[in-house]
Parts: structure tokens; C-alpha cells; sequence
């Protein structure tokens, strides 16, 4: 696919505020602080909008070879990243970061950290890309090309700024200090303004919970109880070993392995793990009382719980992605008796023994590595199930012929082919109740 100049400048600012989002999580995770690894003021890091645009560029047909693309990626980031070090170096008067160390050749981190580039290149591409795609039409050609001439304005204007309070002091001699005291100055007082202002308003919203000496008891332990982020992390736990254990079950029973996945990035079962939130809210308060009433609570709460999933896949999709019409004791062909039995055995080993043990090591997470975890990862997840329903739409769009030809209707095509559908979804067919 060939890319337009204002498509590639909406990408190369995209993907710069994105890499610098992931160094400063890394950075501020790192040394438990907020940490801004940018040279200029403004929340970008320019290196990674230039290696996504030269991928984009030179290296579109590689889409599907993901270890050419890979290796692609490796040698792409590593020149960028080299190139970058000594543009920084003859800026600053210093040296950014030692290149030789990073360079995929010159010892074993240097070699790990080239391997990471590359495969978080890959993902980019893979993950990343469509919805940038999507992004950059929706907004529209004339709104594109206006933010784009508004943000090239604050780069050049940035980059002005910040060459010519060190331009004085090199030519002094004194291009080190004059770096270190230009970081304080600009390129932290945008971490370090909004870092206040969040503190200050959780502060004035929730005084029981950080009280006027900075105490905060509260955040010392990373979603203790039954918190949101804590219910996240046993959605996406959750999701990925039931896609896991569907996933060697009917390899056992049917000998053909088979996609369980409800989304087309990874192995994750939407239907596991927000049952598994649904079971820890609703039958914690039942642990207590017995066995007997969490292994009820479960199978009436589980049986419902897939029948109404069934209901709304089908409502919103129009695809049925499972059928027990043909299993004795079926509800509808929605689900069926023995497997709400199996969601009664499973309430009592998740509420007993199972969540009790991920609980505590959930809350074993470092306060601050945790919440940029939850955040980053709910990002990703939320990006994944959009892609795949528009991935689902527009499959049953081509089926029944309606598939309009628009722009991103062919990235669509293109990206996500019939036969890619059909595998990650293999059980999916066209609804004959709605």
C-alpha cells in the first residue's frame, strides 16, 4: 500500500508520541519516578515516527513474512537509532546514550535490545498500524493536512528553542552543563506540570484516600480488594489461559487444533475472562457460606452468563459463534446443562482455592509498575477487540456482498483477508434467528 505525505506525517507524529509514552513508562517504572527521556519539550521522541515511516515505506509487500519483517525491522530501528545518537550528540555537545552498547552486534544486551526494537516494530505493524490507518481517514484530508501543519509548527518551533539555548553555551565550552540545566528547564516541565496536576486533583477529589501530608496508605498495595485494576488483571489472565484450556480441549475431543481466540491479536477468550469477573464480583460474598451455594451460584450464573453472551453476539454481529443444538439438554443451542454443571465446579475452584492465590499475587505488583501496566495493556486490549469487530463487520459485509469500496474498507480488506477471519474465527457462521 502506498502511503501519502500527509498520511506519513500524521504516522511519524502518531508513533513519536508513542514512543515516548513507552520510554517514559519504562524510564518512570524503572526508577519508581516520573522520568522524561525527550531532548525536545514536547512529548515526542522523533526516532520512532522515523523508523515506522521508512517501514511503511520500504517495506510493505513484506506483510506475512513476519521473520523477513522482523529482520527488517531489527536493521531499520538500529540505523535509526544510530543516526539519532549522533544527531543528538553534535546537537547537545554529549553523548544521549552509548550506541556502540545498543548496536545488535557489540554485546549481548545490545543484541536483546535490537531483538526488542524489532519485534516491537513488528507488533506496531501488525497492531498498531490499522487503527492509525483508520484514525488518519476518519479525521479526513483537510483536518489531516491542518493538524499536520500545526504540529510541524511546534516541532520547528520546538527544536528552535531548545538549539538555541545550547547554542551559546557550547560554542562556551560548556555544552554539558548547558544540557542538564536545558532538560530542567523544558523538557521535564511537562511530566513534571502534569504529575502536579494530577496529584492535586486526586488530592481535592478523594481526601480520604491521600490526606494533606502525602500520606497515602492506601497506595501502597496495587489494587487491593476487589478494585477495577485488579478485575482487569483477572479479565486478561483469565481470558488467556480459558482460550488456552478450549484450546487443548478440543484438540483432545475433535484431534484438530483450533482457534478459541475472540480476538484476532493473541490468544485471549473474551467469554472467560469477563466471566471470570462476573464470578469473582458476584460469588465473593458467597465464599463464606459454602461449597454448595458458590457451586449454585455458579451454574445458574454461568449458564445465563453464555446465554446472554450468544443473545449479544448475535444482536451486534449477526454471526453465531457457538451452537449446542445438536448436545442433549441444550437451552436454545445457547448452552446446555453439563456445561453449566462445569461452571458450577469451576466457581468453587476459582472463588476457594484459584483467585485467592491470584489475588494476593496481583497485589505483590509494584504500585507504580502496575498502573502503567493496567493502563498500557487495557489500551492494547480495547485497540484489539475494535480491530476485530470492524475485522468481523466487513467480512460479513464482503459475504453478502455490501462491502463498499472506501478506503478503509480496502486497508480492511487487505489486512484482514476472508481466510484470516475464518481461521481465528472457524465456528463463526450466519445467524438464522435474527
Amino acid at each position: 500500500m502506498r502511503y501519502t505525505f500527509s498520511e506519513l506525517t500524521f504516522f511519524f507524529f502518531l508513533y513519536s508520541f508513542l514512543g515516548w509514552c513507552m520510554e517514559v513508562a519504562v524510564l518512570s517504572v524503572h526508577r519508581q519516578k516520573f522520568i522524561d527521556p525527550g531532548l525536545l519539550s514536547g512529548p515526542i521522541c522523533p526516532q520512532y515516527g522515523v523508523t515506522m515511516d521508512l517501514l511503511l515505506v520500504f517495506f510493505p509487500s513484506l506483510k506475512g513474512n513476519y521473520l523477513i519483517q522482523f529482520l527488517a525491522c531489527v536493521a531499520v530501528s538500529n540505523i535509526v537509532d544510530a543516526l539519532a545518537a549522533r544527531l543528538a550528540e553534535k546537537t547537545t555537545g554529549r553523548r544521549m546514550w552509548d550506541i556502540e552498547k545498543r548496536a545488535v552486534f557489540s554485546s549481548l544486551p545490545g543484541f536483546a535490545y535490537s531483538l526488542t526494537c524489532g519485534l516491537l516494530s513488528v507488533l506496531a505493524l501488525a497492531f498498531v498500524q490499522p487503527l492509525a490507518f483508520i484514525l488518519a481517514h476518519l479525521l479526513g484530508n483537510r483536518v489531516r493536512l491542518i493538524l499536520n501543519i500545526a504540529l510541524l509548527v511546534i516541532f520547528a518551533a520546538d527544536l528552535f528553542t531548545v538549539g538555541f539555548a545550547l547554542r551559546g553555551d557550547r560554542k562556551a565550552g560548556r555544552a554539558q552543563e548547558a544540557f542538564a540545566r536545558t532538560l530542567r528547564s523544558t523538557a521535564n516541565s511537562f511530566g513534571e506540570r502534569l504529575s502536579a496536576h494530577i496529584h492535586i486533583r486526586l488530592e481535592n477529589a478523594y481526601p480520604p484516600v491521600m490526606d494533606i501530608g502525602g500520606h497515602a496508605q492506601e497506595r501502597k498495595t496495587f489494587a487491593k480488594g476487589v478494585t477495577l485494576a485488579k478485575l482487569f488483571w483477572v479479565f486478561l489472565i483469565c481470558a488467556l489461559l480459558g482460550d488456552l484450556i478450549e484450546t487443548v480441549f478440543v484438540r483432545c475431543v475433535s484431534h484438530i487444533w483450533m482457534s478459541r481466540s475472540s480476538v484476532l491479536y493473541g490468544p485471549f477468550s473474551i467469554v472467560w475472562g469477563l466471566g471470570a469477573v462476573v464470578l469473582t464480583v458476584v460469588l465473593t460474598p458467597l465464599a463464606k457460606k459454602g461449597d454448595r451455594y458458590v457451586f449454585l451460584g455458579g451454574f445458574l450464573l454461568g449458564g445465563t452468563y453464555e446465554y446472554m453472551c450468544s443473545v449479544f453476539t448475535e444482536i451486534v454481529f449477526g454471526k453465531v459463534f457457538w451452537d449446542y443444538s445438536n448436545m442433549p439438554l441444550n437451552i436454545g443451542g445457547r448452552t446446555n446443562v453439563l456445561y453449566m454443571f462445569f461452571w458450577g465446579v469451576l466457581s468453587v475452584v476459582w472463588i476457594q482455592i484459584l483467585y485467592p492465590h491470584l489475588s494476593s499475587l496481583i497485589e505483590k505488583i509494584p504500585v507504580l509498575t502496575g498502573t502503567i501496566l493496567t493502563w498500557v495493556l487495557a489500551a492494547l486490549m480495547i485497540v484489539n477487540a475494535l480491530l476485530s469487530g470492524l475485522a468481523i463487520t466487513r467480512y460479513t459485509a464482503r459475504q453478502e456482498g455490501t462491502a463498499k469500496d472506501t478506503a478503509i474498507g480496502e486497508f480492511l480488506d487487505d489486512a484482514y483477508p476472508d481466510s484470516l477471519v475464518e481461521w481465528v474465527w472457524p465456528n463463526m457462521r450466519e445467524s438464522k434467528k435474527v
